[in-house]
């Protein structure tokens, strides 16, 4: 592939991923510990608030290239792209050509240094996690400070959301919970399934990078409520999104979390 922006390589055990309905899945072991995103773009200097094609190769720690995955959530792979001042998110979904190449055309918001976080599970395989990063040149605003406001009450994309969870210690497995409502009326937001879940989480460490990724333990679609359960690898700050699909929109709720 030509016009190759940037390609990053990653010690083991940085990528934590859980499975469906909150089970936790095990540590990453072997080449998949090690995934790398190999990242090109066309253009070759991509501008925000301008399409750039991005083009990607998921690399394992043998250098071999990631040809065959299962689809999982109705998806081959899933890409995550957050800003490193994690002010910008977007969860987007590549083609996949025969060869595994990965192809999605995307417009960054603003300029800035952008982490990908390419979730897959190779045929036969584990899920596994491989990280790239890509520049967008352009206005690149300063991210806001961030502060813990979670457990609580966010406001967010047309949905008032209660969010609570416990114990925020690295050591255990935290239970994340939210409780959706209409952000005029109050009454509780209906959900539908979202790639066949009531929902999706992600959270990226503040400062750190560290990617974690679950899906529902359980919830209930009627009342607007669903309930994660999450591993954090260290103590820190995280930035957490949740995404839940109503009335065909999918909402996404941004809000911080301290782990002790």
């Amino acid at each position: 592939m030509n016009n190759h922006n940037h390609n990053q390589h990653h010690s083991q055990n940085h990528d934590h991923h859980q499975h469906q309905h909150g089970a936790p899945a095990h540590p990453h072991g072997g080449s998949e510990t090690a995934a790398q995103l190999v990242v090109a773009t066309d253009p070759a200097h991509p501008v925000a608030g301008q399409p750039v094609t991005l083009r990607l190769m998921i690399h394992a720690a043998d250098g071999t290239m990631a040809r065959d995955f299962d689809v999982v959530h109705d998806e081959k792979v899933h890409l995550v792209v957050v800003r490193d001042g994690l002010d910008q998110f977007a969860h987007i979904h590549p083609t996949v050509d025969a060869k595994g190449n990965l192809t999605v055309t995307h417009t960054f918001p603003a300029g800035g240094i952008y982490r990908l976080f390419a979730d897959y599970a190779p045929a036969g395989g584990g899920h596994a996690t491989a990280k790239g990063i890509v520049t967008v040149g352009g206005n690149s605003p300063p991210a806001p400070a961030l502060a813990p406001n979670a457990p609580g009450e966010v406001v967010a994309d047309d949905v008032h959301a209660t969010v609570a969870a416990a114990p925020l210690t690295a050591s255990s497995p935290a239970r994340v919970t939210f409780a959706l409502r209409g952000h005029e009326h109050g009454e509780p937001v209906r959900l539908e399934p979202y790639m066949g879940e009531l929902g999706h989480l992600m959270f990226v460490g503040v400062g750190t990078g560290r990617y974690v990724h679950v899906h529902p333990a359980s919830g209930d679609a009627a009342r607007g409520t669903v309930e994660f359960e999450a591993h954090f690898p260290e103590p820190g700050l995280y930035k957490g999104w949740g995404q839940f699909k109503q009335d065909g929109r999918v909402r996404v709720v941004p809000f911080v979390l301290r782990v002790e």
